[in-house]
């Protein structure tokens, strides 16, 4: 009988980027404009007594994005440098799903 669960922690910051090589369809994104980013963090834990406490989680992935300005980092970008933080810190795999305005993004998965 496996004895694991999967915690996640959820938040949301307002946030600006751009992408400097938009195609010119999409030129209007190639301009620094802003998002409400969505983040969303998942692991496995391999017990029931808060092996990782969530809402220390969710302090330290808050804390990861304090800077809103963000360049020209994608969501995919933003995901795995913060999976790449956790997955050091934790030494176990995570998955990061960061999204822009709750309509679209990526979800990358980082592993030890």
């Amino acid at each position: 009988m496996s004895n694991k669960a999967e915690i996640f922690i959820r938040f949301t910051f307002a946030g600006f980027h751009c992408w400097e090589s938009a195609p010119e369809h999409r030129s209007y994104l190639a301009s620094r404009h802003r998002h409400l980013f969505g983040v969303e963090v998942k692991c496995l834990v391999n017990n029931d007594d808060r092996e990782i406490e969530f809402h220390d989680l969710l302090d330290e992935s808050k804390a990861f994005f304090s800077e809103p300005e963000r360049g020209n980092q994608s969501c995919e970008m933003m995901a795995r440098a913060l999976g790449e933080y956790l997955t050091k810190r934790y030494q176990r795999a995570f998955t990061v799903m960061v999204s822009e305005d709750d309509e679209c993004g990526a979800q990358v998965v980082t592993e030890p």
